[in-house]
């Protein structure tokens, strides 16, 4: 183990070990959870091998080509219809051929009115969802493009810098930058890798985890769950539905303008609660204040910053720069021990 120690104006230090394997035998691969390329093909296996078991039945179209509601019937087999009947083909060829053309047919393939049959070379209306496929991959590619060159990190980053001596604007305005970024995109998975800036930066405030857990979930989750524009919930929802992704919008908006606020309340009450009293927190063995051995922070709560000291460990981080934000925000408030470990 390798350890490094950069001194820090004043009483504060900050000491950054990077941990070494403690085994030199090979790694063993690890189970991972497939691609969403991996999982659309399971789908789409495990739904064509159910066709064969679930009787195929249509609907009756109304002017609009919507199904009739109570209109449903099974479909005879083709053997038994008679001629110019509806009806299903179960046989292995047929299926078959279902599944090799069901990638192009979801995404251009024209549906026959007449005959109900699907395929890139019918007359008819547009079966397939070009339309909503193009629609997320545009955005799809202006999310990756944001996280890859690190212009979201950088920007809560400084943000929590700004205001770091100002919890309860620090509050404020985080939750709302992650209530945009869930109410626009649907931000939820792109929040993992703030947990580690948070943590210590609301350790050092005075409040315990759970605040910066608040910060983090509540703001993405209540942006998330009023989503006004999010192309990958609301987007897909209302072209499903066959209607605008504006209808509603006043509501969501609304519901937005409620469920934030109510949010960032219930976080600051509750982190006002912790301060005044750690012995309160519903987190109270990893507050600050505590003095167990192995809790992450040392120091009677009210020390002054010269007394405090944190440990702080950091698995498998890979988000560069992080380490050094970390000790920019918390190097006036106390001494700062981090271990980057590898994943």
């Amino acid at each position: 183990m390798s350890d490094r120690t950069r001194g820090v104006d004043g009483p504060t230090r900050i000491t950054a070990e990077e941990a070494e394997p403690a085994s030199t035998e090979p790694d063993t691969r690890r189970l991972k959870f497939p691609s969403a390329l991996t999982v659309l093909a399971i789908v789409l296996v495990a739904t064509w091998v159910a066709s064969f078991v679930i009787p195929s039945g249509v609907y009756e179209l109304d002017e609009t080509g919507a199904p009739v509601p109570g209109s449903y019937r099974e479909l005879p087999s083709c053997g038994a219809a008679a001629e110019g009947e509806l009806c299903s083909d179960k046989s292995l060829a047929a299926q078959f051929g279902r599944l090799w053309r069901a990638p192009p047919n979801g995404l251009y393939g024209i549906e026959n009115q007449a005959t109900r049959t699907v395929g890139a070379d019918e007359e008819g209306v547009l079966y397939g969802s070009a339309q909503i496929f193009l629609f997320v991959l545009a955005v799809g590619a202006f999310i990756a493009m944001t996280m890859k060159t690190g212009a979201i990190d950088v920007a809560i980053r400084r943000l929590a810098i700004r205001f770091g001596d100002r919890p309860m604007l620090l509050v404020i305005v985080l939750m709302t930058v992650f209530a945009v970024g869930g109410t626009t995109y649907g931000m939820w998975e792109e929040t993992l890798g703030f947990y580690a800036l948070m943590v210590p930066l609301v350790l050092a405030l005075g409040y315990d985890r759970l605040v910066a857990v608040g910060i983090i979930a509540l703001g993405a989750g209540t942006g998330t769950l009023a989503s006004t524009v999010n192309p990958f919930a609301t987007g897909v929802a209302s072209d499903a539905a066959g209607i605008s992704i504006s209808d509603g919008l006043g509501t969501r908006l609304a519901m937005w303008l409620v469920l934030v606020p109510l949010a960032i309340a219930y976080v600051i009450w509750y982190g006002n609660r912790v301060r005044s009293n750690p012995a309160r927190s519903l987190v109270a063995p990893v507050a600050v204040g505590s003095a167990r051995q192995g809790d992450g922070v040392a120091g009677a709560a009210g020390a002054p910053p010269d007394q405090r000291a944190m440990d702080l460990d950091l698995v498998g981080l890979d988000r560069p720069g992080i380490v050094r934000e970390i000790s920019q925000l918390l190097a006036p408030r106390m001494e700062l021990r981090i271990r980057v470990s590898p994943p």
